[in-house]
């Protein structure tokens, strides 16, 4: 007598497998996308640490770069990643505009603002407008710290983003949480 499976017995099997691989790889998929959610709200956390423990230290920004404040990857408009020399404040291109990416996409606008007159300094963090129904972005931005930031109001300072941004004043003890 020949000992092995049967034509039968392989194709459940088969099935079995396909299976247990439907129901596991879209939780698989989901998990990634919890990540990258993660990975941008702790950047963005980190971020404003970074900065506001920078302008407690020095008192303002001046021609701080990049790399003298903080390790966070950004970008400027055209997806390219901001070299270490870069000044933090800057009105040239974007407006100042800087892009924390997720997945790929710009989904988030950092402007940052140094002390100007009677206005304190700043950092507004916004929606960009082309990418934030994209991809991950509306997850990024639905995610719940970030969407208590966007809905951030301060008294005295308009965000140059309207409708979608938040604003926190490095002279006050607002933090995201």
């Amino acid at each position: 007598m020949k000992k092995g499976f049967t034509m039968i017995e392989l194709i459940f099997v088969i099935v079995i497998l396909g299976i247990l691989a439907s129901v596991a790889i879209p939780r698989l998929a989901a998990t990634r996308t919890d990540a990258e959610i993660a990975t941008t709200v702790s950047n963005i956390r980190t971020l404003i640490s970074d900065l506001s423990s920078y302008y407690v230290v020095k008192g303002e920004f001046g021609n701080a770069k990049w790399r003298d404040v903080t390790n966070v990857p950004v970008r400027l408009g055209n997806k390219q990643l901001v070299k270490n020399n870069t000044p933090i404040v800057t009105t040239a291109d974007y407006n100042g505009a800087y892009y924390l990416q997720a997945g790929g996409l710009n989904c988030l606008v950092i402007r940052v603002k140094d002390r100007d007159g009677a206005r304190p300094a700043y950092i507004e963090i916004a929606k960009t407008r082309s990418e934030q129904n994209k991809g991950i972005c509306p997850d990024i931005i639905n995610a719940e710290p970030i969407k208590a930031f966007l809905d951030l109001r301060v008294p005295g300072v308009t965000p140059i983003e309207e409708g979608g941004a938040g604003v926190i004043v490095f002279e006050s003890s607002i933090s995201i949480y």
